[in-house]
């Protein structure tokens, strides 16, 4: 055993090298915030990923200031009262986390609002918990009526419901997806719970060492790198190909189309999208367009390629030789019985126009002018209807 002496050297020379990664870990966060931009994500995904990194950077501040009440004041009532802010802290912190992943895979804890509430109940309980022990602290309410030992035990049991829940929710939903392409989106998610909750693990046997703080920052950069990776060949908001992915695909199977084997490019339109959103809002608006990729998604799964062309219009390449009309009903048919099941308060429809490809040597943007006028008769149908 070493004697007081050597320990309280050893803390005094361990001290600066602590503070510093503090502040290496406050820079990184806060540069990782300055990053998060509308275009790399959906609005609420962006929100509930800055509330992360806000509290993250909250923690450490409170890790500091309890390191300078210690070394400095040596106020124990300081020291405890900022730990138990902490430890509360760090339970936000698993809420948010819990949040972000829900919104990330369109979880119903955050879709259904009736639902919703229930989740808010273990952070309130661990609120009340921690807010009754510091009152303790502090003498309001008396000495000794609640142990520390119960309010730490109340916060890390709701920070592992957060976390697990989060964990085989999202490990459930990535098992219902049959393309390995489509699962690297929940594995991300996955991955982030492993890092902190294993960080949590270990520091309840191994004091004095910043393991949360550690495992929570790569966890962080994770989730950065994948939704700017993401951002590159998917639309932030409906999930599937962008203009950029399109084309790329478009211009390397260009070369294929011919008599034999047509390709037929699509665009596909909603109807009456301004009033849309000028009547029901932008919010139902980006709900309508969320429903027609969903539609689209399914004719993905023929083979045909689909994408998010700009605004609320949409496209496909079929490089597969399926009837174009077959293809417009089934599209109508699919979004109409999303719009039922997702209970939209007014009509959704689209209008579709097709044309075909013969010849490699003529231009892409040629084809889709064509497959525009079709649309634009089509257009005009629909609003007679």
């Amino acid at each position: 055993m070493i004697s007081v002496a050597t320990q309280l050297n050893y803390d005094k020379a361990y001290l600066p090298f602590y503070i510093s990664f503090l502040m290496v870990c406050l820079i990184l966060a806060w540069h990782v915030y300055g990053r998060i931009q509308s275009n790399i994500g959906r609005e609420a995904e962006n929100r509930a990923f800055r509330r992360i990194i806000l509290v993250y950077g909250i923690y450490i501040i409170v890790d500091f200031l309890i390191i300078m009440t210690a070394y400095y004041t040596g106020s124990r009532t300081g020291v405890f009262l900022l730990k138990d802010i902490e430890s509360w802290i760090l339970t936000y912190f698993t809420f948010s986390w819990f949040r972000f992943a829900e919104y990330y895979l369109d979880g119903f804890p955050v879709t259904n609002k009736r639902i919703t509430p229930l989740f808010y109940i273990p952070i309130i309980i661990s609120a009340l918990s921690t807010g009754f022990h510091v009152w303790n602290l502090l003498g309001i309410s008396g000495q000794g009526q609640m142990s520390s030992d119960a309010m730490y035990a109340v916060n890390r049991m709701v920070d592992f419901f957060y976390l697990i829940f989060a964990f085989i929710h999202t490990l459930y939903m990535m098992l219902q997806q049959k393309r390995k392409s489509h699962r690297q989106r929940y594995y991300v998610i996955l991955e982030c719970i492993v890092y902190p909750f294993a960080a949590a693990l270990i520091s309840i046997y191994i004091r004095n060492v910043p393991y949360i703080i550690l495992g929570i920052l790569p966890s962080i950069l994770k989730v950065l790198i994948e939704m700017q990776n993401a951002n590159i060949y998917t639309d932030a908001l409906t999930q599937i190909n962008n203009r950029y992915r399109i084309n790329e695909y478009l211009e390397r199977n260009w070369e294929h189309c011919s008599i034999q084997n047509p390709t037929v490019m699509y665009l596909i339109d909603i109807d009456k999208f301004k009033k849309i959103n000028d009547k029901y809002g932008h919010l139902e608006g980006d709900r309508a367009l969320v429903a027609v990729a969903e539609a689209l998604k399914t004719m993905a799964m023929d083979g045909l390629v689909i994408g998010r062309f700009g605004g609320d219009e949409f496209i496909i390449a079929d490089f597969h030789r399926h009837d174009p009309e077959t293809v417009k009903q089934a599209l109508r048919m699919e979004l109409k019985e999303i719009v039922k099941s997702k209970n939209f308060t007014f009509p959704l429809t689209v209008s579709v126009g097709y044309a075909y490809c013969i010849d490699p040597e003529e231009k892409i943007t040629d084809v889709l002018k064509r497959a525009d006028a079709m649309l634009y008769e089509d257009k005009k149908v629909q609003g007679a209807k």
